[in-house]
This record gives C-alpha cells, sequence and structure tokens, in this order.
C-alpha cells in the first residue's frame, strides 16, 4: 500500500511518471520534457486556499532549458 510522504525527489517524480510509484490505474505525471517541475517541496492534506490540502512543486530557472526558445524565434 502507498504512504504518502511530506516531499517527492525528481527521481521519485520520474517514478510516478513511469506509473511505479501509486500502482497499476492511479495517477501519473508526463515525463520530461513535460514535467514542469523538478521536485514537490510540500504535501500536507490540511490548508490551502479552499482547505481541501497544499502542494508546493519547485522548478530551478535555468537558461538552458528546453521551452525558453520555443516561444520567442530568435529572441528567447
Amino acid at each position: 500500500m502507498f504512504t504518502p510522504k511530506p516531499s517527492y525527489t525528481y527521481e521519485d517524480l520520474i517514478t510516478c511518471g513511469r506509473g511505479e510509484l501509486f500502482g497499476p490505474g492511479n495517477a501519473q505525471l508526463p515525463l520530461p520534457p513535460m514535467l514542469m517541475f523538478e521536485r514537490i517541496s510540500e504535501v500536507k492534506e490540511e490548508g490551502g486556499e479552499h482547505g481541501y490540502g497544499r502542494i508546493v512543486a519547485e522548478l530551478d530557472v535555468k537558461p538552458d532549458l528546453w521551452s525558453f526558445p520555443c516561444p520567442f524565434k530568435g529572441d528567447p
């Protein structure tokens, strides 16, 4: 049985994207390059704007990210 963790590493996110974290038929994240964050630093069942919980995902913004040259041809 799956036990929730208070945070998830990049390796955990990749495991989730392969469908191995929550078990068959359950939620999966997209895999890179569509995975748009590198870690989940906080998971709480309580709190959040509407009281349903809170998740904080983080991405380290670097100039070599694949998404920068895409929308602005010649001017990333």
